[in-house]
This record gives structure tokens, sequence and C-alpha cells, in this order.
């Protein structure tokens, strides 16, 4: 059972990147948003909008203070070496926890509660099995030292006590988010532009935020253009 769960992760994370938008695309096409007409709808929509700015935020203290290279090797699960530092010291898997509220606060974005409760277990199981193939790939690897670092740091869970230490020991990296984050920091903002335009749609509401909702998307899409230009010049780069 072990290696089937290590094959699923692998195999998981090997098509992240195509895998992932087709959920999400599967998702609302069987759950559709609904209008932004009620007051349930709308504590949905902001408690994803909260999820979507704590997983980005999240992920950008991880990036800024201790980034981990864990991308993979050959789209396999690979680590250069095990750090235990940063946000990594007050969880394991920050930038995995990150993303999981990330996609589940698209989820609740959209405000269908059939939708939320499938792909909130949808998106806990697959961060569960990835997690579960990295853990193995680490143990292997690292042996002793990742097995103290698991009995001394949460997996999912983020320990706060000290927190505020570790960030003051550390000169943040802007530029570090700015090149290895922009992209997620653009999803992250576009679709949950998208699914309120058409949640707004449903209401009959969006020509009174036509023009914002307009506005937004330039900015958004200039800011990630001259960060893309900047990278791709390397005008920006990374402190470390």
């Amino acid at each position: 059972m072990t290696d089937l769960f290590n094959q699923c992760g692998n195999f998981i994370f090997h098509t992240r990147n195509v895998l992932f938008p087709v959920f999400v695309a599967m998702l609302l096409f069987i759950w559709p948003p609904v209008a932004i007409s009620n007051v349930p709808g709308i504590y949905f929509m902001s408690i994803g909008l909260l999820m979507v700015m704590l997983g980005q935020g999240l992920r950008i203290l991880t990036i800024g203070l201790a980034y981990i290279v864990r991308g993979g090797q050959k789209r396999r699960i690979y680590a250069e070496k095990l750090v235990t530092d940063g946000i990594f010291s007050h969880c394991r898997n920050p930038l995995y926890v990150g993303n999981l509220l990330i996609f589940i606060g698209f989820i609740f974005i959209s405000g269908n509660l059939p939708g939320i409760l499938a792909g909130s277990l949808l998106f806990m199981i697959i961060y569960r099995l990835i997690v579960h193939s990295e853990e193995t790939f680490l143990l292997s690897k690292f042996a002793d030292a990742y097995a103290a670092f698991c009995a001394d740091v949460p997996r999912w869970i983020p320990r706060f006590e000290g927190l505020q230490e570790t960030i003051r020991l550390y000169e943040f990296d802007w530029p570090a988010v700015a090149v290895k984050e922009y992209g997620t920091i653009m999803t992250s903002l576009m679709i949950p532009l998208g699914l309120i335009t058409w949640k707004l749609n449903l209401a009959h509401k969006l020509g009174e935020y036509q023009s914002l909702l307009i506005g937004l998307t330039v900015l958004i899409m200039t800011a990630y253009g001259t960060v893309r230009f900047l990278k791709k010049t390397e005008r920006l780069k990374s402190m470390r």
C-alpha cells in the first residue's frame, strides 16, 4: 500500500502543472459558481478570499526568508539539502500548505457548497499523497536528520511560537519573491477576479463593477509583464 501511495504521489507531482488546472476546471464545470445574491454566498466568498490571501502570504513569507529547492529534478521529487530554517522551522511543508489554502480558497469563492466539500476533500487527498512521497524520499536521503526534523516540526499546522523571532533573523529577499513567485501571485489574483466576475454576471450586477474589474485586470497583467521582463533580462535577481 505504501508503494502505491508513493507511486500516486510521484505521478501527481510529475503532472501537477497539468493536473491541478484540470482539477479546478473540472470542479467548476460540475459545480459552477453561484451568483452573489445571498448572505451565505458572500460569507463563502469572503472565506475563500481570506484563504487565498493566507496561502499566498505563507508562500511569500517562506520564499522571502529561506527558500527550499524542492521543485523537483526532471519533474521528480528531489531536494538538494534538508532545509530546516526560516518558516521550515515552524512547518515542514509551508509551500504545500499555502497551495492547499489557495486551491481550496478558489472553490470557496465559487460559493457552490457541494463543490466546496468535494474540492476540499480532493485537494487534501492530493497533497497528502505528494507529501507522503516526499517524506519517503527525504527519509531515505537524510535518514536520522529528517526523522529528527519530523519529530520536532509539525507537518501541516504551523507552530507560531518563536515566529516573530524567526522573521527578525532574516533579511527578507523581495527580489527572490518576485522572480520565483510572480506567476503564482498572478494566478492567485486572476482566478478570484475571474470567479467574482462570473458571480457578478450571474447576479446581473456586472455592469456596476465592470470598469473596476477591467482596471484591476490591466494592473495585474502590467505588473506580471514588468516582473517577467525584469527577470528575463536579469535586471531582477535574488539576493541569495
